[in-house]
């Protein structure tokens, strides 16, 4: 079957009893980043969280929120394991989220890669959802390994590439679970291939 596949922009709002809904409404003034997640299980979400100027404060609402398993700090990224079914609302078959993603006042606004099949599913899912923007998703790609393009996303994802940067190599490293030189080597080398790729265009 031939899918078109575009690039949405939605915002939508995160109810009451959700632990990142809850944390961005106590400091509504803040803008959130949800810099990656994954699911556990059917109600169960690892999700990595930051802000441009993070308190320590953050992280105590956090960890005594009903909803958190569990949390841990690395750098300024704070890692929870939290219990939700909205969240699973998110999340269609061969759905891709585009992270990080942004949390300020209850409204989270994400980025798909989606198809129409799968858009519609989402509306129907999610009230109180706002399409911002849908585009085609096609766009160059580099040559590189579905592992070093995880690595890259997930540098990207917690603020590596800005600067300032927002993640250290180091913490970068352990929160890939990686040795500080393989991270730098695979770094380097998808650099290396992007830029080759730009000037030879």
């Amino acid at each position: 079957m031939n899918l078109t596949i575009k690039h949405i922009t939605i915002n939508v709002e995160i109810p009451e009893g959700v632990a990142i809904g809850d944390l961005s409404r106590r400091y509504p003034r803040i803008f959130f980043s949800i810099t990656n997640g994954h699911w556990i299980s059917e109600d169960e979400r690892i999700l990595y969280i930051t802000c441009k100027e993070w308190k320590e404060e953050y992280f105590n609402f956090l960890k005594k929120h009903k909803t958190v398993i569990t949390i841990n700090q690395i750098s300024n990224i704070i890692k929870i394991h939290i219990k939700s079914l909205f969240l699973k609302r998110f999340e269609q078959k061969e759905m891709t989220i585009l992270y990080p993603t942004r949390l300020k006042n209850g409204q989270h606004k994400i980025e798909f890669l989606i198809d129409k099949e799968q858009l519609n599913s989402l509306k129907k899912g999610l009230r109180n959802m706002n399409v911002l923007k849908i585009a085609d998703s096609y766009k160059t790609k580099v040559n590189i390994t579905s592992r070093q393009e995880e690595i890259l996303w997930q540098a990207y994802s917690f603020g590596y590439f800005k600067y300032p940067r927002e993640i250290t190599l180091t913490d970068l490293a352990k929160l890939l679970k990686i040795s500080k030189a393989t991270l730098s080597q695979t770094l380097r080398i998808v650099e290396n291939k992007a830029i080759k790729m730009l000037i030879e265009k």
